[in-house]
């Protein structure tokens, strides 16, 4: 049964959603209102690939594969729904906005049947959870140099606080440091990544974000021994020190078990230790958020470039009140301090992750003490 419907607009698009008072799994048909960030950038994303045929696999109230239907020029969209209300209501918003039938297709099936039957340019996988359940089924039936986008909202395993969680999930050992949502995200893509090996397919991210909730990956696939091996290379593991807080990469017969100021390292990973993003890609996606009509833009245009600036920089960033708490000293101005780094020949950016964090290339010893003679 559909419960009471209100109609909305996002970007250009009408949509009948529920009235619900909680946001519930249980809801009698699924939809997140503030997901509509996610997909604004989803609509801004299909219109610089022009994939010919997309996939919304779990579509809920049809949201995001309609609007994708109705603002771009996908030649193709299948909205897909196990939940018969939710399927009934996708086909009302396909109707509400007069979309032809040849351009969008509302399904009432399984994921995993969906993908067994077809293939696809773009597929987009957005559970209510992890989206571990749907990985390989995704991975055989998205086309070569396809785009896999894929959302988690189970942040508190990727990120420490459910360590075990993560394990049972992401076969992944999660850690708990002042960069817990970037580790949880890298920890995210790597899990793709190691997935997509089997498959000999290599994946290139294109736009990756951490956003309240929920982690959200954008992943081009291509497929042959050069790309897995280029993947390959980039899962690493994490290790950190919790007492002189330095951090790095470090691959499986490299670990340590000591950090050089002789406390002990805890490490976490697998993670995806290379760009979670493309530069050249966010410029594009930067330009159709501008010439779009998006309730979000000006959050989109915030965060696209801090993301793109911050892809020169791998290793994790550096909360920076962390480290003025442990020197017990109160935080320079980012502005004066940016300059100090620079001046010294380091490379140094802010990050989307953080309003306090920094990402650099100076090493922890020259953090502190840049930071100490402020």
């Amino acid at each position: 049964m559909i419960p009471n419907l209100s109609e909305i607009v996002e970007g250009t698009t009408k949509l009948l959603v529920p009235v619900e008072e909680k946001l519930l799994k249980k809801n009698p048909v699924f939809y997140n209102p503030e997901m509509e960030f996610s997909r604004d950038l989803s609509v801004a994303v299909v219109r610089v690939l022009k994939p010919e045929k997309f996939c919304d696999l779990l579509s809920g109230s049809g949201a995001r594969g309609v609007r994708i239907a109705n603002e771009t020029g996908t030649g193709e969209v299948v909205a897909n729904d196990v939940n018969p209300s939710a399927y009934e209501l996708i086909k009302k918003n396909i109707s509400l906005n007069n979309i032809p039938d040849f351009r969008v297709r509302a399904v009432n099936d399984y994921a995993q049947n969906v993908l067994s039957r077809e293939t696809f340019d773009f597929i987009d996988v957005d559970p209510f959870g992890p989206p571990v359940q749907f990985m390989d089924c995704a991975l055989r039936s998205i086309k070569n140099n396809g785009t896999f986008a894929v959302t988690a909202t189970d942040t508190a395993a990727l990120c420490g606080t459910y360590p075990k969680a993560c394990r049972r999930k992401y076969d992944s050992l999660s850690l708990r440091a002042e960069y817990f949502n970037e580790s949880g995200l890298r920890i995210l893509i790597g899990f793709v990544a190691r997935n997509a090996l089997k498959y000999n397919i290599g994946i290139m991210p294109l736009f990756s974000h951490c956003t309240r909730h929920y982690f959200r990956a954008y992943l081009k696939v291509q497929m042959g021994n050069k790309y897995v091996n280029e993947n390959l290379r980039n899962i690493r593991y994490i290790q950190h020190c919790f007492s002189c807080l330095n951090r790095s990469y470090r691959s499986l017969d490299a670990l340590e078990e000591k950090c050089v100021c002789g406390e002990r390292l805890a490490t976490a990973g697998p993670v995806w230790a290379g760009n979670f993003s493309d530069t050249e890609f966010c410029e594009n996606l930067n330009r159709e958020i501008e010439a779009g009509v998006f309730n979000t833009k000006k959050k989109a245009l915030k965060i696209i470039p801090q993301v793109s600036e911050e892809q020169e920089i791998q290793i994790p960033y550096y909360d920076l009140h962390r480290i003025c708490k442990k020197l017990n000293i109160t935080a320079p101005a980012m502005n004066e301090l940016f300059r100090k780094f620079r001046e010294n020949n380091f490379k140094i950016t802010r990050t989307h992750f953080s309003g306090t964090g920094i990402r650099t290339d100076a090493k922890i010893p020259d953090i502190i003490k840049m930071v100490r003679n402020y």
